[in-house]
């Protein structure tokens, strides 16, 4: 016996291992759609509300969204850069040509000239004359504000309305997370009724869609809006924010609840079927620091943890993301001197690159960092109006992958995600029957091989020609990492 099994020992290894080297099979299924209008895999971009980037970094900024060919972004302004005053019993006091005002007007104009839709919004209620987020003087405000925008300067781009940044913060984080506004359920929605009134009357609500209730990680309040007949009817796109620990995104979890909560808005808001569900603001928790800086972000590592969320969120139905966030030079966590420069300043840092990179000299910090690499490749082969096909379980940890199609110029065009956030090598052979001869430009992240042009731009690593995904095409990921392969 003892003989038998040594011989027999050599075969099983060598079946063992090339059972494992065999590629696993990933079907996509064009009849099961999960998402039929992609709104995009877009980024926050506040206009450089403390200091102004000079024109040479604004010129930089655009090339690179440029590139991007951005579909969605949030914008988000106070009410204090537009309304100076509102007493109590008083008028309102405005200055449209505010210097902040200019430079939200400047993204604005990049994204109506490009055809990039906008989610734009308060941060919170102007801190005066005992303002409250129930105190209809701020949605006023905010209706005066969009009356400009939309019919004195005529901003087609604007399409999606966030009434307060977090309502639920420090339920979310407690004394980690302070960003917004910590305001009880009760309260933001009478503020939310409030605003849909104040639209109303201006003729302004075919034009906008409220959007809520923009919580950091307490999608509870979702369940909360649809148990509110009066609340569920104004609210007409879901929107939540997540950021995630690398254990959530590494083993599914983040698209599992993500699909959870897409069924629940299905099945319980009676127009749950037609509205959309995306998140608002992304990015990961681990990483970052007491200061609100992600130190990961410089890392290859982030860059899959990015794509992997893309991945998920669009193999849950949700309808995009917005990545937090563009550039370290937006926003600060406080001071570090009395003066006004740059130095004086504790930047948070969670951006693509950082515009400031030279004042603080240290002008490799105006480079782009590895994430924008996944996440200007989704941007851009992931367009508004993509339908979001649902593809088989690969059944193993770390892989997954999602398809996408669109019809542009009467031809069909599709993109495949693939990603690997695990150390295995990892083989797939995608199949989509009665899809066959077509080419498709192939993008490589991995940590020594992502190719890119002169500028730091990604470029294909090859072009599969006529490739056959009726018969199924393998795809090899070396390591850690992700793959897009596009006919775009």
């Amino acid at each position: 016996m003892k003989k038998s099994l040594f011989i027999l020992l050599p075969a099983l290894l060598t079946a063992c291992l090339e059972s494992f080297s065999q590629p696993v099979n990933i079907e996509v299924f064009p009849d099961q759609v999960l998402e039929k209008s992609y709104l995009g895999n877009g980024v926050q971009w506040d206009a450089y509300p403390l200091i102004d980037i000079t024109e040479k970094s604004w010129q930089r900024v655009f090339e690179r969204t440029d590139f991007m060919k951005l579909n969605f972004i949030r914008l988000m302004v106070n009410a204090r850069e537009y309304c100076k005053s509102y007493p109590v019993g008083g008028k309102p006091v405005y200055d449209f040509n505010a210097d902040r005002i200019r430079k939200d007007c400047r993204i604005l104009d990049y994204c109506e000239k490009m055809g990039v839709h906008v989610l734009i919004g308060e941060w919170s209620p102007p801190r005066f004359d005992g303002l409250s987020i129930t105190d209809p003087r701020w949605t006023e405000m905010v209706g005066e504000f969009l009356n400009y925008l939309i019919n004195i300067k005529n901003f087609t781009c604007i399409k999606y309305y966030n009434l307060t940044n977090e309502p639920n913060s420090r339920d979310g984080y407690g004394e980690l997370w302070r960003a917004g506004s910590s305001q009880t359920f009760d309260n933001w929605r009478i503020s939310i009724l409030n605003l849909d009134k104040e639209l109303r009357k201006r003729g302004l609500r075919e034009k906008i869609k409220i959007v809520g209730p923009d919580c950091s990680n307490g999608n509870d309040w979702i369940k909360k809006i649809i148990s509110d007949k009066e609340l569920r009817a104004v609210i007409d796109v879901y929107e939540v924010h997540r950021y995630a620990r690398d254990i959530e995104i590494e083993d599914g979890e983040y698209g599992e609840e993500m699909r959870y909560y897409r069924n629940y808005i299905t099945r319980h808001d009676p127009d749950g079927k037609n509205k959309q569900f995306f998140m608002g603001e992304a990015g990961m928790i681990t990483g970052r620091n007491n200061v609100d800086q992600q130190k990961m972000i410089g890392t290859f590592q982030y860059g899959v943890w990015m794509a992997d969320y893309v991945v998920q969120s669009m193999n849950a139905g949700q309808a995009g993301l917005l990545a937090w966030d563009m550039d370290d030079a937006m926003h600060i966590k406080g001071k570090l001197g009395p003066g006004t420069d740059i130095k004086d300043y504790i930047w948070k840092e969670w951006g693509f690159w950082d515009s400031f990179g030279e004042e603080k000299g240290s002008p490799e910090l105006t480079k782009m960092r590895p994430w924008y690499y996944t996440w200007s490749l989704l941007s851009k082969y992931v367009p508004r109006g993509s339908q979001v096909m649902k593809t088989s379980d690969p059944g193993l940890f770390g892989l997954r992958t999602t398809a996408s199609r669109i019809t542009v110029d009467g031809k069909t065009e599709y993109t495949f995600v693939i990603v690997n956030d695990s150390d295995e090598e990892r083989t797939v052979r995608m199949i989509l029957t009665g899809l066959k001869g077509i080419d498709l430009n192939q993008f490589n992240y991995f940590e020594t091989d992502m190719p890119k042009d002169e500028k730091g731009f990604p470029v294909p690593k090859t072009v599969l020609r006529r490739a056959s995904l009726s018969k199924g095409i393998n795809i090899k990921l070396p390591t850690k990492g992700a793959i897009i392969l596009t006919s775009l």
